[in-house]
């Protein structure tokens, strides 16, 4: 039986691409350190998210083995004399009885069961989270998504991934304070390994001599690249789009394409919206302070910085986007045979 579990369940764009490639390229040390990573590859875990959140888009392309990933967690999780992560962002769009039941598994195959949840400012999820959502398919303008986030419309999608105290009402609910721990993304202008260190700080770990290095490739998009792909995914019947055409647009498309096409400008949340979103990260950092919950870093630091000059996706000029078009284009004659 492990000593103790950790479930990290997001949130989304708080650094967990990059907590969770570094976990499992150094599966092997940080067992040997007594940390243990279940299941065979990251992949695994999401597999497992999809069952407990009963997300059916996943689930239903899932072969057997597959669909008895998450029983499979647990019982190397109970085979386990150490400690035990187990990390992803769907987790944490599961609803409270579905979380009740997972948390039910782990405390029978742990002693101790602990929630791990990393969160960044909202100024900073807010551009991102659009950012994402169009590699994913999505047609909806920056400033509208905004809008829709507002209002909480989109049968609140967003806030589902976001929500940090709807998330800990739904997970953490009958866990002791101590044993769910928050782990603040730190501000711009941090060194790049503090969120590793803080998350190392929160599992026990030594990750002493491990290198940080990021091995995936930072595939953020310029204004103008995302723009131009937002606008390609509005011709593209919808009937079309499925798991497999997203996983081409994240990642041969846009990474190896598109990505580099256009000079970087910071994305920045435009005055409007400035007011509301800081209101809503002062109401959240208020409740976590409530919350008796372990903090690693600053809650203040969850409190969005002041609005940037700059520009928005949707002043993309015809002329930008045309330019990184035929980059793009380019690029993919140079790729042929």
């Amino acid at each position: 039986m492990a000593r103790r579990v950790f479930l990290h369940c997001g949130t989304a764009k708080s650094g967990t691409t990059y907590l969770q490639d570094l976990w499992w390229r150094h599966r092997d040390a940080l067992r040997d350190r007594g940390l243990l990573l279940p299941g065979e590859a990251l992949r695994d875990h999401f597999h497992a998210a999809a069952l407990v959140k009963g997300m059916d888009v996943i689930v239903d392309d899932l072969d057997p083995a597959d669909r008895d990933v998450w029983r499979r967690l647990v019982a190397e999780t109970r085979a386990w004399d150490g400690d035990v992560l187990i990390s992803h962002e769907h987790f944490s769009d599961s609803t409270a009885d579905a979380a009740a039941a997972a948390l039910a598994d782990l405390a029978a195959a742990a002693d101790e069961v602990h929630l791990v949840v990393t969160v960044r400012d909202l100024g900073r999820v807010l551009p991102s989270a659009w950012q994402q959502r169009v590699k994913q398919g999505a047609r909806q303008p920056y400033r509208k998504f905004l809008a829709t986030v507002r209002r909480g419309d989109d049968d609140q999608k967003f806030w589902r991934y976001q929500d940090v105290v709807g998330i800990l009402d739904r997970w953490a609910a009958d866990l002791p304070g101590e044993r769910v721990h928050l782990v603040v993304v730190p501000p711009p202008g941090a060194d790049r390994d503090e969120l590793w260190l803080r998350t190392a700080s929160v599992l026990g770990v030594d990750v002493g001599g491990l290198d940080t290095d990021p091995r995936l490739p930072n595939d953020s998009l310029s204004i103008v690249e995302a723009e131009l792909l937002r606008r390609v995914n509005t011709v593209i019947p919808r009937e079309r789009r499925s798991v497999a055409l997203t996983r081409l647009t994240k990642g041969a498309f846009a990474r190896d394409l598109l990505a580099g096409s256009a000079p970087k400008e910071p994305f920045v949340l435009p005055a409007k919206h400035a007011g509301w979103v800081r209101e809503r990260s002062e109401e959240m950092v208020a409740a976590l302070r409530e919350g008796q919950y372990d903090v690693v870093g600053e809650l203040t630091d969850l409190l969005p910085a002041d609005p940037r000059s700059g520009r928005t996706p949707d002043q993309a000029s015809d002329g930008e986007l045309l330019a990184v078009a035929t980059t793009v284009v380019a690029r993919m004659i140079e790729q042929e045979p």
